[in-house]
């Protein structure tokens, strides 16, 4: 029982760390395609009217992918609480950009606390996947605050 204990904690662990990772690689936001054909001051009002939906906020994806590691880089030496002690480190395994959306995979090796009786088995490895997009909140915005 200790052992899947251990193994439950640690998994929740490694994806609390993969949605903090996806969560900090889709905010890194592309300067160049958000501010190109920025609306006018009637943009806003007219999407209301309109009921056209908000695009997704640009990724730089170059920069996602690092900011992406330097979390997963963090979690891996966080003596925290929020890292368990079992996990061996953090690894990314894929990382998917379309310019909107983030999909990553990491995987660690969770050590058990003891071997399993009559086998050699001290560790096993776990996996988890994590995608986030970022968009922007309905409402009317003036100078960049929310009104509604």
């Amino acid at each position: 029982m200790t052992d899947v204990a251990t193994v439950m904690v640690a998994k929740r662990s490694l994806s609390q760390a993969t949605e903090a990772a996806a969560m900090r690689g889709v905010h890194t936001l592309d300067r160049n395609s958000y501010y190109t054909g920025k609306g006018t001051i009637f943009t806003t009002p007219m999407s209301l009217i309109n009921k056209r939906e908000h695009s997704a906020i640009p990724i730089d994806c170059n920069q996602a992918v690092i900011d992406v590691m330097l979390e997963l880089h963090n979690w891996s030496v966080d003596n925290t609480a929020m890292k368990r002690h079992e996990l061996a480190g953090i690894a990314l395994s894929d990382f998917s950009c379309d310019g909107t959306s983030i999909e990553i995979s990491t995987y660690s090796e969770v050590r058990f606390p003891f071997t399993i009786p009559f086998t050699s088995v001290h560790s096993s490895y776990l996996t988890a996947s994590a995608g986030s997009t970022n968009q922007v909140q309905e409402g009317f915005y003036l100078f960049g605050i929310r009104l509604h």
